[in-house]
């Protein structure tokens, strides 16, 4: 065993700064003396503008004090910064000077051990063997080392807490203008000062966002167009900045922005996305006018132009609008979100299919966002109904809402309906006429195989459109009223089969029923005179009501027939595509053998096209009509007025049902076990042709 000399621990010296901290603490010290001075020169001035008159007077006034108030907030601050600093000066130098004491001491220590060791007696063979008087020199050292470390480290962690009290002194004291006490803070301090000294900043903040716009345009690098809009970003919520910005854009580079953003190479996460939708929203909420008002009113994406670029743009709002989702309050307003809406809605519905679609993007940077989503989420939170209704008002927005299937299980889209139905007013109304037409749409014919309403969506808005037209509920109680001579205009015949559909939910049935009850309780009673009866609204829009629903159960009944369909003719189609093909192929008798044996295995698993209708077993509406025997009771003048009752009940539920129309299901072939053979024994036109000089029969056909 060999005994051996420790290695010298580092005892690393805190770099020193207390150059650069001499040089703040005398920046500061000089701030504040120009600070106190400003105080001193505005004392008295910040109720009072001499010289000026009226607004101008009451504006200058009002920078007078800003800027007094201001003044005294730095004033409060540099104090406490420059004392903070000094005493970590003093701390730094007091480190410094106790560790090299500590270094002083352990080249002392280890210069002693060492002359020790000189003097030791038969030095080597102590170390050999671990001598007492070695061992003694060797671990006093290290005891000297172990207590060097503790001292060290004790040092340097109190220097270091100190630095950060000192760190969170001066970021109390940036905060009072604006900064947070980190480095690349100058535009926030900017960005406050403009705030608080609008005389001055909105010159400033504007100057600035016309050169970002030039910089947009000069700088096509997506990287370099990133690092541009970080710089502004503190700018972004500023009207002054934004109107600047954008107006500098103009229409024609805006939408250049939104199809690069739609490209695929900037993420919601991009700084040009964020920059975009704050500056959007500050540009509305400060009272956009001029260039800037063009900006926000154009349209950027066409509804009927097939150049893609129109869907890169698409993309580029989707961009924005996911961007905008973590913003609060900084972005997007509400009126810009339902603006796009329309336009991003209308396109697709012209163009039969999204932007993502169309475009189909692939190996991108960042995969393109699906605006529609954003923009239901956003109008659906209830703070702007008035949006909500803007963007849903128009057929070709309620087609595209709802042929979609939503992520969020439609919650968000049934909150959308509820608000914007809600809304008082015609703008309310056009809303719920909108989703019931769309509701109602291609059903005129009576054939449901090209409805375009995804059922899940439209199950999520039945509840919020029945609501909303109780809200409007003279809109039902009318057309019902108009549709009993079994004719009605196109629009009205497709909003209420809208609504019959609404009715197969039936708490919101109940719902249109109640409001529909109190709507006829009002009505006046027409007074008849001569010629036929007039109609009364108690009896026709009860009635005509029954009729409307009965016309859901119908369509519930033929869409239910129309997926039973759809199964049979999928499972027919892999059965003829796998066996049944490969049954085709045989050759000579085998063939037909094996044609025949495939016919029948279809036949008995039900793979022949074919399927099995439960049958329409919903419910049945019809009128409440009296019976002989209740009309036996009466009198004679009792049995005109019920009769009349009677008539103009069925009258008006057989009118609406005329209106409605009447829907034609599928109904399944039927089959018999003899029908394989008749098909193998009997030829088709094209066996027909394979008889003929060249043609080669079909495997199955009897002709030889």
């Amino acid at each position: 065993m060999t005994v051996a000399m420790p290695d010298r621990i580092p005892l690393d010296m805190p770099r020193d700064g207390s150059g650069a901290l001499a040089d703040l603490i005398r920046a500061i010290a000089a701030a504040a003396y120009s600070v106190a001075a400003v105080d001193d020169r505005l004392l008295g001035a910040a109720s009072s503008a001499p010289g000026w008159l009226g607004d101008d007077a009451a504006a200058a006034a009002a920078q007078v004090g800003a800027v007094t108030a201001l003044v005294r907030d730095v004033s409060g601050a540099l104090p406490p910064a420059m004392g903070r600093l000094e005493s970590h000066a003093e701390l730094l130098l007091e480190t410094r000077r106790r560790v090299g004491a500590l270094v002083a001491e352990q080249d002392d220590q280890f210069a002693d051990a060492w002359r020790r060791l000189g003097q030791v007696e038969s030095l080597r063979a102590q170390v050999m063997t671990d001598g007492a008087e070695v061992r003694a020199i060797v671990d006093g050292v290290h005891a000297g080392e172990v207590s060097r470390r503790r001292r060290h480290t004790a040092l340097l962690e109190e220097l270091e807490d100190d630095a950060r009290a000192t760190a969170r002194v001066l970021a109390d004291s940036c905060a009072v203008i604006g900064g947070r006490g980190t480095p690349g803070d100058a535009n926030l301090v900017v960005a406050y000062l403009a705030a608080q000294l609008p005389g001055w900043g909105d010159l400033e903040l504007a100057r600035r966002g016309g050169a970002m716009a030039r910089d947009l345009i000069d700088n096509r690098s997506p990287e370099r167009r990133d690092e541009l809009s970080r710089d502004v970003l503190p700018f972004a919520g500023s009207a002054a900045f934004a109107g600047a910005f954008l107006g500098a854009l103009g229409p024609m580079w805006m939408r250049d922005t939104l199809q690069d953003l739609g490209s695929g190479a900037f993420g919601p996460t991009s700084e040009l996305a964020q920059l975009m939708a704050c500056s959007l929203g500050a540009a509305v909420r400060g009272g956009a006018t001029g260039p800037v008002a063009e900006v926000l009113a154009t349209r950027y994406v066409p509804e009927w132009d097939q150049d893609t670029r129109h869907d890169l743009a698409v993309l580029g709002m989707g961009t924005v609008l996911a961007a905008n989702a973590s913003l609060g309050t900084r972005g997007l307003d509400s009126r810009t979100v339902a603006e796009w809406g329309r336009q991003i809605a209308a396109r697709e519905g012209a163009m039969g299919a999204g932007a993502l679609a169309r475009v189909n993007p692939m190996y991108l940077d960042f995969v393109p966002v699906d605006p529609l989503p954003f923009v239901v989420t956003v109008l659906a939170d209830g703070s702007d109904p008035a949006s909500a209704a803007a963007f849903l008002n128009g057929n070709s927005v309620w087609e595209v809402v709802l042929s979609r299937q939503w992520e969020d299980d439609e919650t968000s889209l049934q909150a959308l309906v509820a608000s914007a139905g809600a809304l008082e007013g015609p703008e309310g109304e056009a809303v719920v006429r909108g989703g019931l037409e769309a509701l109602g749409a291609r059903l005129e014919d009576g054939d449901a195989h090209d409805w375009p309403v995804n059922r899940t969506a439209a199950n999520a808005v039945s509840p919020a459109l029945a609501e909303g037209l109780a809200a409007h509920i003279p809109l039902a109680g009318e057309v019902l009223m108009s549709g009993v001579d079994g004719d009605l205009p196109g629009a009205d015949s497709a909003l209420l089969r809208g609504l019959g559909y609404v009715t197969l939910d039936r708490t919101a049935a109940g719902v249109v029923e109640r409001a529909l009850g109190e709507w006829v309780a009002v009505q006046p009673v027409p007074v008849w005179t001569s010629g036929p009866p007039p109609l009364l609204p108690a009896v026709v829009v009860p009635n005509a009501y029954l009729a409307v629903q009965d016309y859901g159960q119908q369509l519930a009944f033929t869409l239910s027939e129309i997926d039973l369909q759809q199964e049979a003719a999928d499972r027919a189609f892999l059965w003829d595509m796998t066996i049944g093909l490969v049954a085709d192929l045989a050759p000579g008798p085998w063939g037909v053998a094996a044609g025949l044996l495939a016919d029948y295995v279809a036949m008995g698993l039900d793979l022949d096209g074919t399927w099995d209708s439960p049958g329409d077993h919903g419910l049945q509406f019809a009128p409440s009509l009296p019976t002989a025997g209740d009309l036996a009771a009466l009198t004679p003048e009792e049995w005109t007025v019920v009769d009349r009752m009677a008539r103009m009940a069925q009258g008006s539920f057989e009118g609406t049902q005329a209106a409605l129309g009447q829907l034609t299901a599928p109904v399944s072939k039927e089959v018999h076990w003899w029908d394989p053979v008749l098909s193998a024994v009997t030829p088709e036109p094209a066996d027909l042709v394979g008889v003929l000089p060249g043609h080669r029969p079909h495997p199955h056909s009897p002709i030889r």
